[in-house]
């Protein structure tokens, strides 16, 4: 219903007579109803978008022509029997799941109706009841609040004691980490220092071994010729100029390796000021929303004590003017029986309108269970007719196939039929070639002429007739030669 989505305000639910906070009621309920509505109606829309989208995609993204969807149709009446078979049977399947789900849905809306009046009267005893014990809870009210008071005052001494144990966990917590981050740099230290001592080792030792060697090599060319000699002093003045090379780039590697060790201690200390700086930062913050706690409880125990001291003084106002009311007179007297008269009828008055409230409230959730069960319904129904369509779609798709299977068994018989003349035909010929070569091969050409155009005019009519057929069909049309297709003979004389 299109009126159910009108946007309408408050003034829209005016009527002669009614209380305003019915009218309020209503407002809201309608509100909320119309919102939900949006959404529903929002996204059925969505669906059926997305689903043209996807039948678009699905057929290329144009439009089809009619031919084309002609040529698609009849592609489609041709698909395997078989196939259609376990289609029809999983399409009943199908239906039998959805009739039983109607049925299930029928059942579950009745016992939701049942469900709904049994709510109905236990709404109306809850009522009666509520009228009762209303009084009582109105004697309970003040035990209720002294109770609520040192509870109250329970749970704040148990939240102050609760703060202060996070605040002294999390201070732990923070030492923790602070000595955690510590024992971790001096560990990288240490390693570092390890390190750098083993490499100088490394160093020293290829140094050592090289002298070792160079001293060796001297020894041994000292017995050597004069030629030698002087050929080992150019190799031995390479070997010193490319020692010292080795040298200095040892060095300049060394000293690289001291500044960057250098920059890694000042980059370290500079971290560990930072976590120093942070966490004193968080500490001066807990130390403060602490001091703010402190401050409001403070204020709250002073707001507590101004609200005692002004209901000690109501109450001894409230006990002067009961004394003062208690030396009246009978005048006075009559006046109270008047007043308690017209508190009886507004207490009335204020009970007919909770009450009056409390049905349209009751009103309004029927109706609106009452619009769902009905919604629900609507939507079941068309559910329940597009599931009939399906199956009449699928009744007159069965019946089509199954009018085409005849159709491809007729064919087919005849097809085998007149192949099975041709056979004969051309048997007659070869015994007659037997007697007469030459009359014999003339009337098999003839024969094989006439063969050949029947063949022809067969597979003309077959293609502009029959729709394709797999060859995994063989065996629909029966036994024996009828269901076979027609095979070419080879004749040899």
């Amino acid at each position: 219903n299109p009126e159910v989505l009108r946007i309408r305000d408050l003034d829209s639910f005016w009527e002669v007579g009614i209380d305003p906070e019915i009218q309020r009621m209503r407002h809201e309920v309608y509100s909320n109803r119309r919102h939900e509505m949006m959404k529903i109606v929002r996204s059925e829309r969505k669906r059926l978008l997305n689903r043209e989208d996807a039948a678009k995609e699905k057929g290329g993204g144009a439009s089809l022509t009619p031919a084309q969807i002609l040529a698609q149709q009849q592609k489609q009446n041709s698909t395997l029997v078989e196939i259609e078979e376990r289609r029809l049977a999983k399409m009943r399947r199908r239906q039998e799941k959805e009739l039983e789900q109607m049925l299930a849905f029928e059942v579950k809306m009745n016992e939701i109706q049942e469900e709904m009046k049994r709510k109905s009267d236990k709404e109306t005893r809850a009522e009666e009841k509520r009228i009762r014990d209303k009084i009582k809870r109105q004697r309970q009210m003040a035990e209720d609040r002294r109770v609520r008071e040192l509870r109250r005052k329970a749970q704040e001494d148990a939240e102050e004691e609760m703060r202060n144990q996070m605040q002294e966990e999390m201070f732990q917590r923070d030492m923790k980490l602070l000595a955690e981050k510590k024992r971790n740099d001096r560990k990288s230290k240490i390693q570092a220092r390890i390190n750098d001592e083993e490499r100088a080792r490394k160093a020293e030792e290829h140094r050592l071994s090289t002298q070792r060697l160079f001293k060796d090599q001297q020894q041994r060319l000292k017995a050597s010729a004069d030629e030698r000699a002087r050929k080992e002093k150019i190799r031995m003045d390479k070997v010193q100029y490319k020692r010292d090379l080795d040298q200095q780039a040892h060095s300049m590697r060394r000293q690289e390796i001291q500044e960057r060790i250098l920059s890694n201690l000042d980059m370290a200390k500079a971290r560990e000021e930072k976590r120093k700086t942070d966490f004193f930062q968080k500490k001066d913050y807990h130390e403060r929303l602490r001091n703010q706690a402190l401050a409001e409880q403070a204020k709250d125990r002073e707001m507590k004590n101004r609200e005692n001291f002004l209901m000690e003084q109501k109450r001894q106002l409230a006990l002067q003017a009961t004394r003062e009311k208690e030396e009246q007179d009978k005048e006075m007297m009559l006046q109270k029986f008047d007043n308690d008269a017209k508190f009886v009828e507004k207490l009335n008055e204020v009970r007919g309108k909770e009450h009056a409230l409390l049905k349209e409230r009751e009103n309004l959730n029927k109706q609106l269970k009452q619009e769902n069960v009905e919604r629900i319904k609507r939507i079941q129904e068309y559910k329940r007719l597009e599931t009939l369509r399906k199956i009449s779609e699928g009744d007159q798709r069965t019946e089509e196939m199954i009018r085409r299977k005849e159709e491809i068994i007729a064919q087919r018989r005849r097809a085998g039929l007149k192949t099975k003349m041709q056979k004969d035909q051309i048997m007659e010929v070869l015994d007659k070639s037997r007697s007469n070569g030459g009359q014999a091969i003339k009337m098999l050409t003839q024969v094989l002429g006439s063969t050949d155009e029947a063949r022809l005019a067969q597979t003309t009519d077959d293609t502009t007739q029959m729709p394709y057929t797999s060859p995994y069909e063989g065996g629909m049309g029966g036994e024996g030669e009828e269901g076979e297709m027609p095979k070419h003979e080879t004749v040899t004389f």
